[in-house]
């Protein structure tokens, strides 16, 4: 080794997003003339004059480019997180020695995730299964708190399942994904639902699964973004206006087909579908597992709650621009224990940006910018996919109308739903009408798309 060679930078860049970013870690990386680091971690820095590498399964290799680049340049190695925990430092801290190297911290995943929960971390038991297989999890099986990095090879479901045979007596299951970043994720179940949850994609593919005894209380969830404009938030704060599901979910865990009971959810001030129209309006949908579902205007969740369960392994993309119904949202999710849903809270359609391709449209709520949103879902679906469109007035009825039959949509559909129930009136019992719905259905024509840029 050369010791006239500059010393390598190796700089904790965080979940990823901006906003996470330290501004010693910025400084440094400005500093440097070569970006050694993962995907997400260059995609931070788009500065123009820096050699960049992408650092891939070939480590031997990368520490060989690091120790020639170097010998003349000035490098920073991004890392994701914070560099001392769980990541390539101890690698290079043996190829290039202590004075060597220089260290950034950076907010590691499990601080990030703590924080999110409302809890501390100084006591957690944790462990990693990248690269090391369940085995290594014995140590925490008899934890009180624990935490564990997990990948794609070795999801939260099949370290629960790990877990639940080593006789492990954790009280809640807590899985984050994506965090700090868009769509940032958070499901809530025992060890035997998230265990159950195998057919799941939890986010990008790493997530970290923080394990507790009864500690927490999941309907008790933030209203306010977190920096990045993610929903979520510190856990402990109270819904304003917040009814409690007056239902138990046991009985309805298995239960396949849409309309769930109104009842099992979490209500507050936002709006709710009733159970008729929800299951009518998803059968217009034409699920299918696995599909990419967009919502817009999630409200109160029931619909992203019923279509995540519906498309499972795929994933309900929802937007809600009230930060109160976003909290609804969240809280009917871990309910549910719903792992397969990305909320972002904003105003659609610009806070539809950068989502993957889409299946199916529903919209319940469009802010008064439905021509807006219909004139880009064309763009955002494949071909052959459904938009479903709920309209409770007359006017929002025929500018939905309108816009299908100018748009580049077939197979063109809608019914006007009307409800009523029987109520007690005094001693005797009568019907009691509620207000109609008006349900728009359509299909992109195959064709329609083509040439045409995809996502939002």
């Amino acid at each position: 080794m050369n010791e006239l060679a500059y010393p390598i930078t190796v700089v904790g860049v965080g979940p990823g997003s901006e906003e996470y970013l330290l501004p010693v870690a910025r400084e440094a990386v400005l500093a440097a003339e070569v970006l050694v680091g993962g995907r997400n971690a260059l995609a931070l820095f788009d500065l123009p004059g820096k050699e960049q590498r992408l650092i891939g399964r070939d480590l031997d290799g990368i520490l060989e480019y690091i120790d020639d680049a170097r010998q003349a340049k000035r490098v920073a190695v991004l890392l994701s997180g914070d560099p001392g925990f769980y990541s390539l430092l101890p690698r290079l801290r043996q190829r290039f020695g202590s004075d060597g190297i220089s260290v950034i911290p950076g907010i590691s995943s499990l601080q990030l995730a703590c924080a999110r929960l409302g809890i501390k971390w100084d006591d957690l038991c944790v462990a990693s299964v990248h690269g090391r297989g369940l085995d290594g999890l014995v140590d925490i099986a008899g934890a009180e708190r624990a935490a564990v990095l997990t990948e794609p090879k070795y999801p939260p479901a099949a370290v629960c399942r790990y877990l639940l045979e080593q006789g492990s007596r954790f009280g809640q299951a807590w899985v984050l994904t994506d965090l700090g970043l868009p769509g940032e994720g958070i499901a809530y179940g025992s060890l035997e639902v998230i265990a159950g949850q195998q057919r799941v994609s939890f986010g990008r593919g790493n997530s970290i699964l923080i394990l507790l005894q009864d500690e927490l209380e999941p309907g008790r969830l933030p209203v306010g973004k977190t920096p990045s404009g993610t929903s979520s938030g510190t856990a402990g704060a109270i819904i304003e206006g917040a009814a409690i599901a007056s239902e138990d979910l046991g009985a309805y865990l298995g239960v396949v087909t849409p309309g769930l009971p109104d009842k099992l959810f979490v209500q507050g001030a936002a709006a709710m579908s009733q159970e008729e129209v929800r299951a009518l309006t998803l059968c217009k949908a034409r699920l299918k597992r696995g599909m990419v579902v967009y919502e817009i205007g999630a409200g109160t969740g029931s619909w992203t709650v019923e279509a995540a369960r519906l498309v499972a392994p795929g994933t309900v993309w929802a937007v809600e621009k009230n930060p109160a119904a976003a909290a609804l949202v969240r809280a009917n999710l871990l309910k549910f224990g719903i792992p397969n849903v990305r909320l972002v809270e904003g105003d659609a359609p610009d806070a539809c940006r950068g989502w993957p391709p889409a299946d199916c449209i529903l919209i319940g709520g469009s802010g008064g910018r439905l021509r807006e949103i219909l004139g880009l879902a064309g763009g955002w679906l494949r071909p052959g996919g459904r938009v479903v469109i709920t309209a409770v007035t007359p006017d929002t009825f025929s500018g939905a109308w309108q816009v299908l039959q100018e748009g580049p949509w077939e197979d063109r559909d809608t019914v006007m739903m009307s409800l009523a129930r029987v109520a007690p009136r005094g001693s005797a019992q009568i019907w009691s009408g509620e207000n109609p719905v008006f349900i728009l259905s359509a299909s992109l024509a195959v064709c329609a798309n083509e040439g045409r840029p995809g996502g939002a």
